[in-house]
């Protein structure tokens, strides 16, 4: 997420909201879409399937089926993320050296 303020344009993770200070490790979707560290680390405990087709906020596909399990951080964020882009995230954030953190990978526990 990003949005505009006098110092410039400010990066925020669409999921909680916690603005990218430079260092942070995030990753990056398309049109700008960002997850931080933290909530990929929260989304990998507690993905699950839902009811219904759903959109992902980071890789922007349409009409994913409701038996691949998703992430939200709802009521107070709308975006989703689906478990490919969760586990490509994971990985990415895995090589980071800066990220301090370590995905064992596979499926959730």
């Amino acid at each position: 997420m990003q949005r505009n303020e006098a110092d410039g344009i400010i990066i925020s993770c669409d999921f909680c909201g916690t603005d990218w200070d430079g260092q942070a490790a995030m990753v990056e979707g398309h049109h700008g879409s960002v997850i931080c560290l933290n909530c990929v680390k929260k989304a990998l405990e507690v993905a699950a399937v839902g009811e219904d087709k759903y959109e992902c906020t980071l890789c922007l596909r349409h009409n994913i089926p409701a038996s691949l399990p998703r992430w939200t951080n709802q009521p107070k964020f709308s975006a989703v993320v689906c478990q490919e882009c969760l586990h490509q995230a994971a990985k990415a954030l895995s090589k980071a050296p800066h990220s301090q953190w370590k995905w064992q990978g596979g499926a959730k526990k």
